[in-house]
């Protein structure tokens, strides 16, 4: 009896798990594929427990199987652990902070006291005109004399504080949130750094066809970016309403770009949602980066907003013609 139970649920556990590992690699045309992709990074439990359960039953073939789907799935869970990497070439380092303001309801205050801590370019979704002007008024323009905004109500708005010059900036239709695109000259470094604002729709608070669509173009309008910055380094912020398990992710790290939270090994770095009394679960505020090198990235608490914010820091290849103090 002992054995016939072990193997039923064995058995259960090692289809939950397959099917979470399996998810990663579909299109997100279906909720239960999104869910599924989302939480496989936890659903590798049941991959162990579907080891244990087989090998309690003595059923010896099946616990090897369930043995290498660990390792399959392990596998993909470590390199977000392991580094950071270190840039190759001389550079300098740019601090980039995205946050997610829900529905303009974050404390302003408490936020500038955050950039002007850790941000050299402070990137924001979410932002209403109300909490625009009291950022503002709690001394974000002082710090960050360099801006782009576009407050609108709800969800709608987005912006980027700079405490280098905006060289130029343009706005990108075809989405169904509003995006900035804009030109940053940090001190020292080589070109320009293009820094690309996002806030993709939500897959499960809008149609999940909304999500699929904004995802889907999102790889072109990364590749024309990538072709005008040449060889100049490239950040894409934001919130990308989707985890580095999730299939269209993943496409959205083509033409050289890099998972700012994998490359500095900082693990799930989970932002969503985030509540006084339970830690968030998924990981869907992101930095993208290309032509320069996250050294460091971690989550942090936003209060009022139910998004933790993401700091970042971004080693930047520098101009060797510059001449320093």
């Amino acid at each position: 009896m002992i054995r016939l139970s072990a193997t039923v649920l064995g058995g259960l556990a090692f289809v939950v798990a397959l099917a979470a590992l399996l998810s990663r690699y579909l299109p997100v045309s279906h909720e239960l594929v999104l869910v599924l992709a989302a939480a496989s990074p936890y659903l590798t439990a049941a991959a162990v427990a579907s080891m244990a359960l087989f090998g309690l039953a003595r059923r010896w073939v099946a616990t090897i199987v369930a043995a290498l789907l660990c390792i399959a799935m392990l596998a993909v869970l470590a390199p977000r652990y392991l580094g950071p990497e270190r840039p190759t070439v001389p550079s300098v380092a740019l601090r980039v902070v995205t946050a997610n303001l829900g529905l303009g309801r974050a404390d302003a205050r408490a936020l500038v006291q955050i950039a002007d801590a850790a941000a050299d370019v402070l990137v924001v979704q979410e932002m209403t005109p109300e909490v625009a002007v009291a950022m503002s008024a709690a001394g974000l323009d002082r710090a960050f004399p360099h801006r782009v905004i576009d407050p609108r109500p709800m969800a709608a708005g987005i912006g980027v504080w700079s405490r280098h010059p905006i060289t130029a900036s343009t706005a990108v239709a075809g989405y169904q949130m509003p995006m900035l695109r804009t030109r940053i000259r940090p001190p020292g470094v080589r070109g320009e750094v293009s820094v690309l604002a996002v806030h993709l729709a939500a897959p499960w608070v809008q149609p999940l066809e909304w999500f699929g669509d904004d995802i889907a173009q999102l790889p072109e309008t990364l590749r024309a970016i990538a072709r005008d910055a040449g060889s100049d380094a490239v950040i894409v912020a934001g919130d990308l309403n989707a985890t580095y398990d999730m299939r269209p992710f993943r496409r959205l790290l083509d033409e050289g770009y890099r998972d700012a939270v994998e490359q500095a090994g900082a693990g799930l770095a989970r932002s969503y949602p985030s509540k006084p009394w339970r830690p968030p679960v998924v990981g869907i505020d992101h930095v993208l980066v290309r032509n320069s090198t996250a050294t460091a990235a971690e989550t942090f608490v936003v209060p009022g907003s139910d998004h933790r914010g993401l700091a970042t820091t971004v080693e930047i290849p520098v101009d060797p013609t510059a001449s320093y103090p």
